[in-house]
């Protein structure tokens, strides 16, 4: 997916932050993690949170619809996987999990590797994961001061066409291990 900025006309990468066709084509916007959550997971954290609930369109009422019957479950919309390049074949394309990018360096984590809890050493630091058992999301956050580094809660297919030479947990992709417990 890119996005299009009206003032430039240049598409970005909305999870690298890089313009990547047109006149600002090589510059980087910055960017930050953010959280996906529910409801119920977003009052817990903000009891006084202000909700306005709004009715999706009807496409989006189908989808998720033949999701919920699961007519598209795991399955990409029709049409989309012939826009994309091949899929890294290091696991099924519909693992979900969660990407997390620090610096020049990725690393995908299965929401099944996650688990109960997972740490994991980058450059001497511990980064902690967790799934909320509210919201079901996987997060993770630096042990030693809780800072979030840039991360994404998606499907491994989306994750590696963006991170190509990214590591999974338990293993780089040049086969050297990774520490985690």
């Amino acid at each position: 997916m890119l996005l299009i900025d009206d003032e430039s006309l240049t598409y970005w990468d909305h999870t690298t932050g890089e313009a990547v066709h047109g006149p600002l084509a090589g510059t980087t916007l910055p960017v930050w993690p953010l959280r996906m959550t529910n409801v119920a997971a977003a009052l817990r954290d903000d009891p006084e949170l202000r909700l306005h609930r709004s009715r999706p369109r009807l496409l989006g009422r189908l989808f998720g619809w033949a999701h919920k019957l699961g007519l598209i479950n795991g399955r990409l919309p029709p049409g989309f996987a012939k826009t994309m390049s091949a899929v890294d074949e290091r696991l099924p394309g519909d693992t979900i999990g969660l990407g997390v990018v620090v610096g020049s360096e990725a690393r995908f984590y299965g929401l099944d590797q996650i688990g109960d809890g997972l740490s994991d050493e980058w450059s001497g630091r511990q980064l902690r994961l967790a799934i909320d058992p509210v919201d079901h999301v996987p997060s993770a956050c630096w042990q030693d001061d809780g800072e979030r580094p840039m991360q994404i809660f998606t499907r491994w297919y989306g994750f590696s066409l963006t991170h190509p030479d990214c590591a999974i947990n338990g293993s780089q992709s040049n086969g050297s291990e990774i520490s985690g417990d």
